[in-house]
């Protein structure tokens, strides 16, 4: 009887560790793309306008075990609808951007719902394109496609243009590495499952902005 409630406790504590993380797995799984991504702190007030002085719409505080607090009336305070990326114990938490100024960011802090409003920089939240979000934490982590890319965003290009040769492809990548980052496209190193290695110019990124694939907080 010991064993089997050690079981269960230690199948809760995994289900809630892992419940923690949020990564978009699904081209379909985003409502807001946005502009970017903005990179916040513990504790987030989020103003109706781009004012200190404005109604403070929410309040989310957060720590390293995946733990929220949500004080607002109109939202759930469940982070698969509120971040864009949540990865608690890596102190990384991403909120799509629709707008930035000098001093602050306007953020969709509900994806189901559409729900925007305006977070201020500081030391701890900034603002970043999604060509300086996936450069800079893919380097880190690496970068991964979403589940349901068509199969012609894994093909490889000699340069940053669909007009030029193709010169390799992949199938199912195990690590992408990005290098460098030219418009919607990345020079990447794949790691495919057969173990072999592959380079060339991916395209992360349509026109109209939606990504193909994310950064691999996990």
């Amino acid at each position: 009887m010991k064993k089997i409630i050690l079981t269960i406790l230690f199948l809760l504590i995994f289900t809630l560790k892992s419940n923690a993380d949020v990564t978009p797995q699904y081209l379909s799984s985003v409502a807001h793309w946005g502009i970017g991504v903005a990179s916040v702190g513990k504790n987030i007030k989020i103003y109706e306008e781009n004012n200190s002085k404005s109604k403070v719409k929410a309040q989310i505080i957060w720590d390293e075990t995946g733990e929220l607090e949500c004080k607002s009336t109109n939202m759930s305070c469940e982070a698969r609808e509120m971040f864009l990326g949540f990865a608690p114990s890596n102190n990384v938490a991403l909120f799509s951007v629709e707008d930035e100024t000098d001093e602050w960011i306007q953020i969709c802090y509900n994806q189901r719902f559409r729900l925007f409003g305006w977070i201020k920089k500081d030391n701890n939240t900034k603002y970043l394109s999604w060509g300086e979000f996936i450069l800079s934490y893919g380097k880190k982590y690496g970068m991964y496609l979403f589940r349901d890319v068509p199969k012609s965003y894994k093909t490889l290009y000699a340069s940053p243009d669909t007009a030029s040769p193709s010169v390799d492809s992949f199938f199912l990548a195990t690590h992408i590495n990005p290098w460098l980052i030219r418009g919607n496209w990345v020079l990447v190193k794949v790691e495919n499952y057969d173990d072999t290695q592959k380079m060339g110019w991916l395209r992360f990124r349509s026109d109209t902005g939606r990504l193909f694939g994310f950064v691999n907080l996990k």
